[in-house]
């Protein structure tokens, strides 16, 4: 019986990221349980711990794509605590990862527990932009900042403004800040220059 089940599990991790599905269910259900509801103006907070899974090739510190892909974690508890994901299922608005900017000052060590603090720090008609901080819970040091922008598609043409309304916190919108107007201003020239090449070499 038990070889049945180890088998199932190895297939089940070739074919799929079963530990993905885990952690996601985990991150959300925890919340869920035993944590409050959050308004959009609050920090939420889940926890990790460098594995060698994590590592990079030396299996010093975490790589930069393990980190990303905790950021999923993240963004999914934030959306449970804060009403948003609850909303989306009502109005049929789906989330889609447009972009990341990452900032890394020192990564986070082989075995070493930290938390990523995840806020909402501003949105437009059209995406929602989260600030993420990587920070070791032995020392409190921020290991890596990261910005994600989540884009809002829904089927009736539905945006952030129908995602976000009336939940706690929605009632003022954040300035945009500098940092990010230079953000979409650097990937608006970096979208015309490449549009300008594929003209060029059509």
């Amino acid at each position: 019986m038990y070889i049945y089940l180890v088998l199932m599990f190895i297939f089940l991790n070739i074919v799929c990221d079963i530990n993905y599905l885990i952690r996601t269910l985990i991150s959300v259900l925890t919340g869920r349980l035993y944590q409050r509801k959050y308004s959009l103006d609050e920090t939420t907070t889940i926890y990790g711990i460098c594995t060698f899974q994590d590592c990079d090739i030396s299996f010093k510190h975490i790589r930069i794509a393990r980190l990303l892909r905790d950021l999923d974690f993240a963004r999914y508890h934030f959306y449970e605590r804060t009403g948003i994901y609850r909303r989306s299922r009502e109005l049929g608005i789906k989330s889609l990862q447009g972009c990341t900017l990452t900032i890394t000052d020192d990564p986070v060590p082989l075995f070493g527990l930290y938390k990523i603090d995840t806020k909402l720090v501003y949105w437009d008609d059209r995406s929602l932009f989260l600030e993420h901080e990587v920070i070791t819970l032995r020392d409190g040091k921020i290991r890596s900042k990261l910005l994600s922008r989540q884009h809002a598609i829904g089927k009736n043409g539905d945006s952030t403004e129908a995602l976000l309304e009336n939940l706690p916190g929605s009632q003022v919108q954040p300035n945009c800040p500098e940092y990010i107007k230079h953000w979409l201003q650097s990937m608006q020239i970096t979208s015309k220059k490449l549009k300008k090449d594929v003209l060029t070499n059509k």
